[in-house]
């Protein structure tokens, strides 16, 4: 049940993508986020797309995680949302 990440452009071509690891560690650690973080708000079954306005909250909630959390599949998932900023577009993040 992994999910899928994107980064698209302002005309929602996408630049780059990677799925989540075998463990699931991105889609767990928004599972186990604050319900007021936007981590918690990344759907584990559905789509869910972050602007460029939420991307800063959203890689300030990853930068704020303890080293011992940030796992490869979560650090691609903060290179890509400042990926997705310098380029003004979105993360869309595809639930299977």
């Amino acid at each position: 049940m992994s999910l899928s990440i994107h980064v698209r452009n302002p005309r929602h071509h996408e630049i780059d993508s990677f799925a989540d690891d075998p463990e699931d560690s991105f889609r767990e650690m928004c599972q186990r986020a604050p319900d007021d973080s936007l981590r918690r708000g990344v759907m584990q079954f559905a789509d869910t797309m972050f602007n460029t306005v939420q991307l800063h909250r959203f890689v300030d909630e990853l930068e704020s995680l303890p080293a011992s959390e940030m796992t490869s599949s979560i650090q691609k998932a903060l290179d890509c949302a400042k990926l997705a900023i310098r380029k003004s577009g979105y993360l869309y993040f595809v639930g299977d």
